[in-house]
């Protein structure tokens, strides 16, 4: 049986089956699932975004569409390009795994997954998993996935432009030789953007260079595949108010696929290798990630029943070189992780109601063995759906975690520790979801999540172990009434750290999004937009906190006869703000794009 067969087989097995159900308001999401399965009846929560939204909302980079999903805070150290954290439902910034067409970007050192640098431009598709699918995904999954496929079958050019001496331009190309699919994506950002410290009296620019490269052809029941990614560039920051400081960023990688159908079966074979490196070419710092993935799985196809079984081996290199004054080394090490996973993942699907589960088994050279896994449950009732999800997961401690020696001087303390144990979360949410009639969308989730070892470190990159209990209300409604689609998300949250009695750091109690689509007529419409923040805790060791704020984003986009042209506004009141202590944000900007498609 062929891939789409297999596919369209899935989508009515999983899709809820009553006439209300579209793909605007209900979209088809394959990240949390064996086989594709809708928002609605799903157990877990999710978010979709896909190119059509993120033109029609006039996102001008990802950072702000993650902005825009009321459980997620996202922070920055300063402006564009500059160091990025993010928050999912008041979790750790290393515990949401960020995954790029197939490939893992989050390192096994102390950097963070460069998202950042990731042009919106080229994305097809984001689908945003909040909570735990430590079965299928494995670890670093506590906070959830946000899963990014660049665009496919495209052909386009899209220019942007606009304050802080912003340039965005991205190629789409695709091809069809024979059978054999080609897909061609590059991209170029530079900005001067502002100075990344509130100390600092210099801008600090930033540019980015990605291009990736697909390749798919069927031949009988045979499916091989193939993607290659680089992603090069420079930021800028400040380096204590003597100059600029240049960090330079080198990413790779690449998958080799093999998928073979045995009648509604499917083998599935993978070999991934990535590099993540961040370079500090005037001191010669760096910290960098390799592995080696080799995944394999079987998937067997009943009439209510799909199944998963697998086996994956992941070898990883990590090393550190970290240089303080007078070039005394704080921090050198290098470090090698062997891991062995199996896993096994279950989904029936009935009229009335979904079930999925599943297991994983890991064993890590370094952290150990390791049980993790999901249950969830979906009722159907009419128009209503009510879920229950539970999960188990963990992060292993990553090698900075385990092995740096910061401020490793004479008579200091280290900063890593051999001995830390894996971050272990327990998690479940309770949903409801329910259809107020065929343009009326209206979801509501309460989830609450424990982690223990949780391994934190203070501004001055001194570690501590401490416990976590979040726990917290989502809601989302989206309705569609022409000329008019209104979409408000609002979550109330209590991020906790237990052990020391007080909020965990960066993670708002209240956050509302507010969207309003006007569509002006056949081809034009108007977005204006309201993000609201609740105050937040900036330190962990000192009683400073960040204020409240709200800022307007507005969008007006007019459709060609091969393209769209549109006009965004940032902050149109001019908003002043801070997600990190120290570091300030972009005021009011104004950015022009235009893509044409051919």
């Amino acid at each position: 049986m062929n891939l789409k067969k297999i596919l369209l087989l899935n989508i009515l097995l999983t899709s809820f089956t009553f006439s209300h159900a579209s793909e605007t308001l209900n979209p088809i999401v394959v990240s949390n699932s064996i086989s594709p399965i809708d928002i609605h009846s799903s157990p877990a929560s999710m978010e979709v975004f896909t190119a059509s939204d993120i033109e029609e909302r006039g996102f001008t980079d990802t950072l702000e569409l993650l902005r825009s999903i009321s459980s997620i805070n996202v922070t920055t150290n300063g402006g564009i390009g500059q160091l990025t954290s993010i928050f999912t439902r008041g979790t750790e910034s290393n515990h949401t795994k960020i995954i790029l067409d197939g490939v893992e970007l989050n390192p096994g050192t102390i950097a963070l997954a460069p998202i950042q640098n990731i042009s919106i431009s080229s994305i097809d598709r984001i689908e945003i998993i909040k909570g735990s699918s430590s079965a299928l995904h494995g670890a670093r999954t506590i906070g959830g996935i946000i899963n990014i496929k660049m665009k496919e079958n495209s052909n386009s050019l899209t220019m942007s432009a606009g304050s802080w001496s912003t340039n965005s331009t991205s190629l789409t190309q695709s091809f069809n030789v024979n059978g054999l699919k080609i897909n061609l994506n590059a991209n170029r950002t530079e900005s001067k953007s502002i100075p990344s410290r509130d100390t600092a009296n210099r801008r600090h620019a930033y540019n980015t260079e990605n291009i990736s490269l697909g390749l798919s052809k069927e031949i009988n029941d045979y499916v091989f595949n193939a993607k290659l990614y680089n992603s090069r560039g420079n930021t800028q920051y400040d380096n204590y108010g003597f100059g600029n400081r240049n960090q330079n960023h080198d990413d790779y990688f690449y998958n080799f696929g093999l998928k073979k159908f045995i009648n509604d079966d499917i083998f599935e074979m993978k070999i991934i290798g990535s590099q993540n490196r961040i370079l500090q070419g005037t001191v010669n710092d760096f910290t960098d990630t390799l592995r080696d993935i080799y995944d394999f799985s079987y998937t067997n196809v009943g009439s209510n029943i799909i199944q998963k079984i697998g086996v994956t081996y992941t070898k990883e290199h990590m090393s550190e070189l970290n240089f303080g004054g007078g070039g005394i080394y704080e921090s050198r090490y290098t470090a090698q992780h062997n891991n062995k996973e199996y896993f096994y993942q279950s989904e029936l699907s009935y009229p009335s109601y979904r079930i999925n589960y599943g297991l994983r088994h890991t064993d890590h050279s370094r952290s150990g063995h390791f049980n993790s896994g999901n249950f969830g449950l979906s009722f159907l009732s009419g128009n209503d759906v009510y879920s229950f999800n539970l999960t188990k997961s963990y992060r292993p401690a990553d090698a900075t975690d385990l092995y740096a020696t910061d401020r490793a001087r004479e008579g200091a303390p280290r900063s890593g520790n051999a001995a830390h144990k894996p971050e272990e979360s327990f998690s479940y949410e309770l949903g409801v979801k329910r259809y107020v009639n065929e343009n009326t969308f209206i979801r509501g989730t309460a989830f609450k999540t424990r982690i223990k070892n949780l391994i934190e470190a203070d501004e001055n990159s001194q570690i501590y172990i401490s416990d976590a209990l979040i726990t917290g209300l989502e809601m989302r409604v989206q309705t569609n009434i022409h000329p008019f689609k209104y979409d408000i998300g609002y979550t109330y949250m209590i991020p906790r750290d237990t052990k020391n009695n007080q909020p965990l750091t960066k993670r708002a109690k209240h956050k509302l999004n507010a969207d309003l689509i006007y569509k002006i007529n056949q081809n034009s419409d108007f977005r204006f937009n309201i993000l609201g923040v609740g105050t937040v805790k900036a330190s962990s060791i000192r009683d400073i906190n960040l204020g409240s704020y709200y800022i307007a984003n507005a969008n007006y986009r007019k459709k060609l006869d091969q393209g769209t042209i549109s006009l965004s506004m940032k902050n149109i009141f001019d908003r002043p703000y801070r997600t990190t202590h120290l570091y300030p944000t972009l005021d009011r900007s104004v950015f022009v794009t235009y893509s044409y498609d051919y």
